[in-house]
């Protein structure tokens, strides 16, 4: 009887052995948030074209290029706000000026208006 004792003593040590402190095995990482960089400090380049389409904060621009920016005449696409597209004509096919930045996510839009 003794020996069956000692073995279920062993047997309960070596399971509680094997099951470790979970907070040394798996730590809990806070949730990382990515802070989306500021634009304010990127170069602005200059350039004019024609509204093709305005899909949400998507604005599909025909335009001449900005050889500053390394940016060849045709078709792109830019982000845009709300707030720069309250003072600008958004029609499909509305001649614009506009200014923009080269962010790490693409192209945005930072000022546009109507062109003469």
């Amino acid at each position: 009887m003794m020996n069956c004792r000692h073995f279920l003593v062993f047997a309960g040590v070596l399971a509680l052995a094997a099951c470790g402190d979970a907070s040394e095995t798996s730590p809990k990482k806070p949730a990382l948030v990515e802070a989306v960089p500021s634009t304010e400090a990127l170069p602005t380049y200059e350039a004019q074209g024609v509204i093709s389409s305005l899909d949400g904060q998507i604005l599909t621009l025909d335009h001449d290029g900005a050889s500053a920016a390394g940016l060849k005449p045709g078709r792109d696409q830019f982000k845009v706000y709300a707030d720069v597209l309250a003072e600008a004509p958004i029609t499909p096919g509305a001649r614009v000026k506009f200014e923009f930045k080269k962010t790490p996510t693409g192209l945005e839009v930072s000022k546009l208006e109507p062109r003469d």
